[in-house]
C-alpha cells in the first residue's frame, strides 16, 4: 500500500498561498464594506430629509431650533433627533453605520445639525443667498466617517433642497 502524505514544505506553501490570497481579498472586502456603510448613511439622510420636510410643512417652512452639539449643553435647545422623532418614528435613522466615534451615543445622532438655520426659513438666510439653497448644508456627518477628511465621499451631507451628496 502506497500512502502519499504532504511534506512540511508543501503544507507551508499551501498556507502561504492561502495567506497571500486573503491579503489580496481583505482590502477589497473592506472597501466594499465602507461603500455599503456610506450608502446606508446616505439612505439615512434621505429618510431624515423626508422627516424634516414633514416638520417644515407643519412649521410654515421655519427650520427647527435644535442644538448643534447637544452634549455640550450650550443652550436649552433639544437634539435634532428629538425634534424630528414624531415625523420619523425610528431614531435609528440618525445612526451612521460607520460612526466609530460614538456620536450617536453621546449626541443622539451621527449627523450634526446646522443650528445656524434654526428659527428661520432657509431661503431667507445668508447662506442661501450666497450659495443657493441647493448648496446649504442642513445636516452632515460629525466627522469624515467614510474616508480621508477633505476627499470626496469622506462625509455625507443633507442639503436644504433635500438632496444628499458631497460638499463641493
Amino acid at each position: 500500500m502506497n500512502q502519499t502524505r504532504f511534506t512540511l514544505i508543501e503544507l507551508l506553501v499551501v498556507i502561504a498561498i492561502v495567506l497571500l490570497l486573503a491579503g489580496l481579498l481583505l482590502p477589497a472586502l473592506n472597501m466594499a464594506r465602507n461603500r455599503a456603510w456610506s450608502a446606508r448613511c446616505r439612505a439615512n439622510l434621505h429618510s431624515i430629509a423626508a422627516g424634516l420636510r414633514m416638520y417644515l410643512d407643519d412649521a410654515n417652512d421655519i427650520m427647527p431650533e435644535a442644538a448643534q452639539l447637544p452634549s455640550a449643553n450650550l443652550n436649552e435647545n433639544p437634539a435634532i433627533a428629538d425634534v424630528l422623532a414624531p415625523h420619523l418614528g425610528n431614531n435609528e435613522v440618525f445612526r451612521c453605520p460607520a460612526d466609530n466615534k460614538g456620536y450617536f451615543t453621546s449626541e443622539g445622532s451621527s449627523y450634526e445639525y446646522n443650528a445656524n438655520l434654526g428659527g428661520r426659513r432657509v431661503d431667507k438666510t445668508f447662506l442661501s443667498r450666497a450659495l443657493g439653497i441647493e448648496n446649504v448644508p442642513v445636516m452632515y456627518d460629525y466627522k469624515a466617517f467614510h474616508g480621508e477628511p477633505g476627499r470626496p465621499g469622506a462625509a455625507n451631507y443633507l442639503f436644504a433642497d433635500g438632496h444628499v451628496g458631497d460638499m463641493e
